[in-house]
């Protein structure tokens, strides 16, 4: 085994330590603990000796405040029973809890630890039946509805900004010239002044802010017996609807041979309400928004890695993001 491989291991037995740490403080008779993911939080498949199933998130220690993580789990609690949107609930700990902290010697630091009810499916995936979009659209329009009149949201992330995570500014970052060119940089520039101006013009409106998930994508939907399912909320923000819209526009698809799934997820959405813009083109600045802040994300976590291919990726979404403003300038 190499170096490399004996640090992933050790990491992976630290946080299978504390995952089970933090399940000694629920009611689970646990037999079996595997893990599933460990490129953003960590997450765990938790088997209990009746039977029973679920997923153990270990989220990132300063992403997230505890009242972030607390509104989201209370949302998902919410959803779970009053909402008609299929989602995982969140189990509380035997101190009723929502999320639990626990630490272990083979973590540098403590974490906060939550558990839900395993749910079975495919990932929505890349080539889904406009069926199943409309279905994603009508649950989308749902979640709006519910997360409209959800209280209490004080100490939720507002996205008020082109970049809700902060990780824009090493777009712009001189250190960054190599891989963020002058071509690739002035579109980047032409997006986050569309933004900002659509931004302000939802805050001069009428309308307040809601709960909302921020990152409907199609490895965030499932599709089991029993219809879609919606899971992974740890990116909810108080927003406007336009703009989770926005991601799952960039997400289904940024050419007009996508076209079909984005008018299936239209007509599912206004099955349950209006749709949202207030203008046309509103969604598709929200789209490039969200090329901006994937791309942003990338060039500030990716600065050691081979910097031809981060080159590649921002002149990806410099083009896909371009496309978007001139489909909004087109449409105004």
């Amino acid at each position: 085994m190499s170096g490399a491989d004996e640090e992933e291991a050790a990491a992976e037995d630290g946080f299978e330590a504390l995952a089970r740490r933090a399940l000694e403080r629920y009611e689970l008779d646990v037999v079996r603990l595997t893990l599933i993911a460990d490129d953003w939080n960590c997450t765990f498949k938790v088997e209990t000796a009746d039977g029973d199933t679920f997923v153990l998130r270990v989220n990132l220690p300063m992403r997230r405040s505890d009242d972030e993580i607390r509104i989201e789990l209370a949302w998902l609690e919410d959803l779970a029973v009053a909402s008609g949107v299929r989602v995982p609930r969140p189990m509380r700990s035997n101190e009723g809890s929502l999320f639990v902290q626990a630490e272990d010697v083979g973590v540098p630091e403590p974490r906060r630890v939550a558990v839900f009810t395993w749910i079975p499916g495919d990932r929505l995936g890349e080539d889904p039946d406009p069926r199943l979009v409309a279905g994603l659209g009508e649950g989308v329009a749902r979640l709006h509805e519910h997360g409209r009149a959800f209280q209490p949201t004080a100490g939720l992330r507002l996205w008020d900004s082109p970049f809700p995570h902060e990780d824009g500014a090493s777009l712009f970052d001189e250190a960054n010239a190599d891989v963020v060119q002058p071509s690739e940089r002035a579109v980047f520039e032409r997006a986050v002044e569309a933004t900002r101006e659509a931004i302000e013009r939802l805050g001069a409106a009428d309308e307040p802010m809601r709960i909302v998930h921020g990152d409907i994508h199609q490895d965030n939907v499932l599709v089991g017996a029993a219809g879609l399912w919606f899971i992974d909320f740890d990116d909810c923000m108080l927003a406007w609807p336009v703009q989770d819209l926005g991601v799952t526009m960039w997400e289904v698809g940024e050419d007009e041979a996508a076209s079909p799934y984005r008018e299936a997820l239209r007509e599912g959405y206004e099955g349950v309400v209006p749709w949202p813009e207030r203008w046309p083109g509103e969604i598709d600045i929200f789209a490039a928004d969200r090329g901006l802040i994937k791309i942003g994300g990338q060039v500030h976590q990716r600065a050691g890695t081979d910097r031809e291919e981060l080159h590649a990726s921002v002149q990806r979404h410099a083009a896909v993001i371009s496309w978007y403003l001139e489909r909004a300038d087109a449409l105004r």
